[in-house]
């Protein structure tokens, strides 16, 4: 067998297998050598390739582009309506990745451009109860922020609660229990308890989306019709198709797609072609102008937004200057009850 020496001088030579590696993940061919002026050693590595059957790139590429099938589809919407609080069409979920950023932006602000008062207002004074009040403070205006913005957005449930206060707490505070407004008359709006199908879950938003899919290969993509916001006499089927075309949704089905679609090859050769399903994602938002920048925070976190870069801007961040001014800085009854129910720092021992 002319490819069994090459087989056999690779199993005995590391530095020969790296090089082969290397040479076979190259994006193009290597310059033409011709037989009498090729390396012995380069011979045998290209011979032991083709003999161990290697799939090549545009072999993988016809293996990767095609539609999920009945099986592969049913995985990826388990995958994104049953996970616990990753549920993607979840508001909890939602709502606790703004949260952390939103705190963060405050606090940031805070250490730079607020006054003595508004420092003094939301300052951290260390840990357990010392700093209690701070930090809950932080967290009843970042809540009013992401409310304000979700209004103007209009997907705001005004029966939800203040996540994280420690005093007087709610039951509406659990995000994990939050539902859209819309969703209020349905007794259990989540995936159906132990079932793994679509056909199981007819009605979830989510078995919706899956299904529109179908027959969508690998890549391709239809620019969503532009929608400002949601409007109070929305249908519950356009509620449900605003919150399903938003780009943090479609991000993480394209996400959930690639990566069953990698699942298709070994992980031996996704390792040898660092196939990652959220770079290969996220550099095809890149090149068809999906990516918006302002998506990579300064935490090196990304949040994908509300709006595509057609429609309207998404509302902007809360303007964080008013609370230089406390005592006209708008709050909802419950916030400023809630920041009336934090009892005050423990004062520094003179």
């Amino acid at each position: 067998n002319e490819a069994q020496p090459a087989l056999e001088h690779l199993a005995g030579s590391s530095a020969a297998r790296e090089r082969a590696l290397r040479r076979f993940d190259r994006d193009e061919p290597p310059p033409y050598v011709s037989s009498t002026e090729e390396d012995p050693e380069e011979g045998y590595e290209r011979l032991a390739l083709q003999a161990a059957g290697a799939i090549m790139p545009d072999e993988m590429n016809r293996l990767l582009n095609e539609p999920l099938d009945d099986a592969e589809r049913d995985r990826v919407a388990l995958g994104l309506a049953s996970s616990g609080r990753q549920r993607a069409y979840h508001p909890g979920e939602r709502y606790d990745k703004e949260l952390e950023l939103e705190k963060y932006r405050i606090e940031t602000w805070a250490s730079r451009s607020a006054n003595d008062e508004t420092k003094d207002y939301l300052r951290q004074l260390g840990s357990a109860k010392k700093g209690r009040a701070g930090r809950e403070r932080v967290n009843i205006i970042a809540r009013r922020n992401i409310r304000r913005r979700w209004q103007k957005l209009g997907v705001w449930n005004p029966a939800w609660g203040i996540p994280g206060r420690a005093d007087n707490p709610d039951l509406s505070d659990e995000t994990y229990d939050w539902k859209w407004r819309w969703q209020q008359d349905v007794p259990d709006a989540g995936w159906l308890p132990k079932t793994h199908k679509i056909a199981q879950n007819p009605d979830h938003p989510v078995t919706r989306v899956v299904q529109l899919r179908e027959g969508v290969r690998r890549g391709e993509h239809s620019p969503v019709q532009p929608r400002s916001c949601l409007g109070e006499d929305a249908s519950i089927s356009q509620a449900e198709s605003f919150i399903t075309s938003r780009p943090w949704f479609m991000f993480r089905v394209e996400l959930r797609e690639e990566g069953q679609r990698l699942e298709r090859v070994s992980a031996q050769i996704r390792r040898h072609y660092d196939l990652s399903a959220p770079t290969i994602v996220k550099g095809r938002w890149k090149d068809r102008g999906d990516w918006q920048a302002g998506w990579q925070k300064s935490t090196g976190d990304e949040l994908i937004g509300w709006k595509w870069r057609h429609e309207s801007p998404s509302p902007e961040p809360e303007d964080l200057s008013g609370l230089n001014n406390l005592a006209t800085f708008e709050f909802s009854p419950s916030e400023a009850d809630a920041l009336e129910a934090i009892p005050p720092p423990t004062p520094t021992p003179p």
